[in-house]
Formats: structure tokens, sequence, C-alpha cells
């Protein structure tokens, strides 16, 4: 997760919310959405993982995209507490 955040985040991984906080600043959907539209895709792999038993992307297993839900479920939860403690 720290990995991955390093990555998505920039800015050394400063704040973890950034990539879903560009999808509200891009006008595409509210920050809590963009974290339920990557959840979405996960799930997505997992089902054609479920349908078809395999995956063809060799560098991202089901395990990686179960890994994903899990990390963004994390974060979308201290989005939230972070968004109500700013705004009390």
């Amino acid at each position: 997760m720290k990995a991955k955040n390093n990555d998505y985040a920039g800015s050394g991984g400063q704040n973890p919310f950034a990539n879903f906080q560009r999808c509200e600043a891009m006008g595409v959907c509210s920050v809590e959405k963009g974290f339920l539209v990557r959840i979405v895709d996960k799930v997505s792999r997992l089902s054609t993982f479920a349908s078809d038993g395999k995956l063809m992307v060799p560098n991202e297993s089901y395990e990686d995209a179960i890994l994903d839900i899990m990390n963004y479920c994390v974060l979308m939860s201290a989005y939230v507490k972070s968004k109500k403690l700013a705004n009390s």
C-alpha cells in the first residue's frame, strides 16, 4: 500500500488521497465515488477470474485485486474520517 501510494499520490506519498482528489478536481466525480469506481474495477477483474479461472495480465493476480480492494476500503474510510474531522 505504501509503495502504491508513492506511485499514485506523488510527492513522496505525502497525500494518500491525491489520486482520488484528482477525480473531483477534474470534475469527473466526488472523491468518494472515485474510490468506488476503483473498487468496481477490481471487482470486475475478480468476476473475470471467477468465470474464466485465469487473468491474462501476468503481473496482476487475483490476489493483487483483493489486496487493492482492501486498500481502497481502508483509504476511503480514512478519507471520510479526515473529511469529518476537517468539517467539525
